[in-house]
């Protein structure tokens, strides 16, 4: 995981291990066209910025 231990924030790098270790990249895919979950945004902590970065990060982690 190069790519996310690289993430100097730390809620995004929480969530970014997440959804590299439970989904595939279609999710990751479609997830970064959709606006994220409210619940999902307000479970981990994360704003808006955040989850775009964790879920791209995630999946460039899983596309390497």
């Amino acid at each position: 995981m190069q790519l996310i231990d690289q993430l100097s924030d730390t809620q995004a790098k929480t969530y970014a291990k997440h959804c590299f270790e439970d989904k595939n990249a279609e999710e990751l895919r479609a997830a970064t066209n959709e606006t994220p979950d409210p619940d999902v945004l307000s479970h981990w902590g994360l704003t808006e910025g955040q989850y775009s970065v964790a879920i791209t990060t995630a999946l460039a982690e899983l596309e390497s």
